[in-house]
């Protein structure tokens, strides 16, 4: 959890991410209450927002995987 990736992300439009696999790995850290609550926390620390939104980033980003994974 303590790996940070540095991505040059200056071509945005050709940066994918695999959804089968990004949806695997949140379901299993949303699954584990306590790996879930430090996610949360760290992404909150890290972006500024309040951990309920932090949760609800996590929350809205497995729906949106879902239904991209249902779709292919």
């Amino acid at each position: 959890m303590e790996n940070d990736f540095d991505f040059d992300l200056e071509d945005r439009e050709k940066f994918k991410i695999n959804p089968e696999i990004w949806l695997s790995a949140l379901l299993a850290i949303a699954g584990d209450k306590e790996k879930r609550e430090q996610v949360i926390q760290k992404i909150a620390q890290k972006t500024g927002v309040t951990p309920e939104q932090a949760g609800a980033v996590m929350i809205t980003t497995i729906s949106i995987l879902l239904n991209q994974t249902r779709a292919n």
